[in-house]
């Protein structure tokens, strides 16, 4: 259940609850007269408009309360039944009016107290649908872009919408409920894959399809019944849309740009913008693994197909851009798909992104039959796989290239050694000869050098040795002379130390008087009172106090 319609307590609103959810937010805005109410969080709408309500609202799978059914029959009744007349096509015969309401004798019922027949909601959807169908007899062509297809994916009746938007609106102007019913699909679905080029419907498509009008009585709702599809309108559609974006990029000088950048050498810092989930990306991851040559891949998850695609391959283009000089190209990758599928890429704005983004784009998006704008603008490859070997050859080129530079170089430099060696080899022989001969030159310049030098300094020796015994003669005359001299001032001194040794004067009856510390006191100033002193004679000492002094002359 996507939400609920109930009746207010005052019965003149409807109230809308639903979680919140971008399309339906747009649906219900589209409804007269409603009005969003903060306090109880719900959408409140008149109850005169019933009819739009349950005509939006049933599509998206509302749950409507019971008192709803009835107030839309008091709805329909109130309304004056109107017997439309269309003009008929030029060419064709006019079509039948619808039957009179008088003449639905099985579907009146009776009003209670007024005699006025009533007609019944089942009678009254049935007079609207045979109105239609008589209107109508014959299947026509509609165009429109499809809306909810992909919502009703795996079921077994296919139900979505046709709307018509004008040129550069996202709303809009109008729409229409469409129904695949089952046998139909078994049999139109194969066909426009089979389609060559193949065509998968999806939503966002614009498509050309033959259809006939009718009413499912028991909600009232119109519809249109899908009978067979026009393929080559919605190829050549998007065929033009690439062709139209492609002429925009050759004008602002883009078309080329990024196809004429350079591949680094070798590219090993890889970014990737393509589905986890999808197996082109497992058959790209797998062959990089098994080459082992060293890429470093980062992966940026986007969804590869659908209305998400192109915000998140944008967000994708602006990541590695702003980090461009973190790696060398980015690879926006898929498995294969029909053309429709690949139409996803085929976006302005993500071709002018990928046209001036700073690093090398590479594409591998589908097979070689289906090209995108992309394949246009980028380097293109026909599958991840392909894209894979690109990347992996490319470094193993480079490797190659280094191996078979480096035994160049080897060669180069082993010519160039023997080269040198045999030089060096040349010159060795040559300064070995010369080396001979000067060494030859050198010694007999030396012993030349060596017989004078041996007669000079025997010369010299000679001349030197009798100045020194000249010297030494003279010198022993002067020491002797110095001898004498001291031995006379020797003898002088001996006398002199006889004479005043202080013994012989001892012996002579004569003291030495000494301080306390041992000092000679040769004069009575150096003595004082009460002054310990020791007398010394020639035969002993005496130690003495000092108990009066003396001076001469007092």
């Amino acid at each position: 259940m996507t939400g609920t319609v109930e009746l207010d307590a005052d019965g003149a609103h409807l109230l809308i609850r639903f979680p919140y959810r971008e399309d339906l937010v747009a649906a219900v805005k589209e409804l007269p007269g409603r009005r969003w109410d903060p306090k109880q969080k719900v959408w409140r709408v008149p109850a005169t408009h019933a009819e739009q309500v349950f005509t939006v609202l049933s599509r998206h799978l509302f749950e409507f309360a019971p008192e709803i059914p009835s107030l839309l029959a008091g709805t329909l009744q109130a309304k004056p039944v109107e017997r439309p007349r269309p003009r008929a096509a030029a060419g064709t015969a006019p079509r039948p009016e619808p039957m009179p309401l008088a003449s639905a004798a099985p579907g009146l019922a009776p009003s209670g107290t007024d005699d006025k027949p009533a007609l019944a909601v089942s009678a009254l959807n049935a007079l609207v649908r045979d109105g239609l169908r008589q209107l109508f007899p014959e299947a026509f062509w509609v165009v429109g872009e499809i809306v909810d297809f992909d919502k009703s994916a795996g079921r077994q009746h296919r139900f979505f919408q046709l709307v018509e938007k004008a040129r550069g609106e996202a709303r809009p102007l109008a729409a229409v409920e469409v129904a695949l019913f089952a046998s139909a699909a078994e049999r139109l679905l194969p066909a426009l894959e089979r389609h060559e080029p193949p065509l998968v419907l999806r939503d966002g498509l614009e498509v050309r399809v033959l259809v006939r009008i009718d009413l499912w009585a028991a909600t009232g709702r119109y519809q249109i019944v899908v009978q067979d599809v026009d393929p080559s309108f919605t190829l050549g559609k998007l065929a033009l849309t690439r062709e139209q974006i492609l002429r925009e990029l050759a004008q602002k000088g883009l078309a080329q740009r990024n196809r004429q950048l350079g591949f680094p050498l070798p590219a090993r810092r890889i970014g990737v913008l393509t589905s986890p989930d999808a197996d082109g990306w497992n058959d790209f991851l797998r062959h990089v693994q098994e080459a082992q040559v060293g890429l470093d891949v980062t992966l940026y998850p986007i969804r590869v197909q659908g209305r998400d695609l192109k915000p998140m391959l944008l967000a994708g283009l602006r990541w590695f851009a702003a980090r461009a000089d973190e790696f060398d190209v980015v690879c926006i990758v898929r498995g294969g798909g029909s053309r429709t599928d690949l139409a996803w890429f085929d976006d302005r704005d993500v071709a002018l992104a990928v046209a001036q983004h700073p690093l090398k784009i590479v594409v591998g998006i589908g097979h070689q039959r289906d090209q995108s704008v992309l394949d246009a603008i980028a380097h293109s490859e026909k599958t991840p796989t392909a894209v894979a070997e690109l990347l992996v050859r490319g470094v193993q080129e480079a490797r190659a290239e280094v191996v078979d530079r480096a035994r160049r170089l080897q060669a180069a430099i082993a010519d160039l050694m023997l080269r040198e060696r045999n030089a060096l080899a040349t010159l060795a022989r040559g300064v070995h000869r010369a080396s001979t001969a000067r060494l030859a030159d050198s010694r007999r310049g030396l012993t030349l050098a060596g017989t004078s030098i041996a007669a000079a300094a025997r010369s010299c020796l000679q001349r030197a040795g009798e100045r020194l015994r000249q010297h030494a003669t003279a010198l022993t005359h002067r020491t002797e002379r110095l001898f004498d001299r001291h031995r006379a001032q020797l003898d002088q001194q001996a006398t002199r130390s006889r004479l005043l040794d202080p013994t012989r004067v001892l012996a002579r009856g004569f003291t030495i008087v000494r301080d306390a510390a041992g000092k000679v006191l040769p004069g009575i100033a150096r003595l004082a009172k009460d002054q310990r002193i020791r007398v010394q004679w020639r035969d002993g000492h005496a130690d003495a106090h000092v108990d009066h002094i003396h001076e001469n002359g007092s």
